[in-house]
């Protein structure tokens, strides 16, 4: 049985996590993807769209998995622009993409 965690992130946060998506998807190749970012390409493209179609106010529910996902999206793609690239490509900071990544990993190891 999976686990749904219900977490309520702020509309620029969502922005960041749905730039990761979008650079594992279309940005950069990774390798074994599914290894890698924890779901196939089909289902995070899914993932990218309901991201992409968050409001402001609105708050939405993943089971863990989405959430590795996201995570793990968003990992790859802080170790792959690397500071010189990854405010170009995603419009934030380098800093709040690490600071971002601690945040989820805090909520999964939590």
């Amino acid at each position: 049985m999976s686990r749904e965690h219900r977490f309520k992130f702020q509309s620029d946060e969502w922005r960041l996590f749905g730039s990761a998506l979008g650079e594992v998807l279309h940005g950069f190749n990774v390798p074994d993807f599914e290894h890698v970012i924890g779901l196939d390409k089909v289902t995070v493209q899914k993932l990218l769209t309901r991201v992409q179609a968050i409001n402001d106010a609105d708050e939405i529910t993943l089971g863990t998995a989405e959430i590795i996902a996201v995570r793990n999206a968003l990992r790859e793609t802080v170790r792959e622009l690397g500071a010189e690239e990854f405010h170009t490509r995603t419009g934030y900071d380098f800093e709040v993409g690490k600071t971002m990544l601690a945040k989820l990993n805090g909520l999964l190891s939590g």
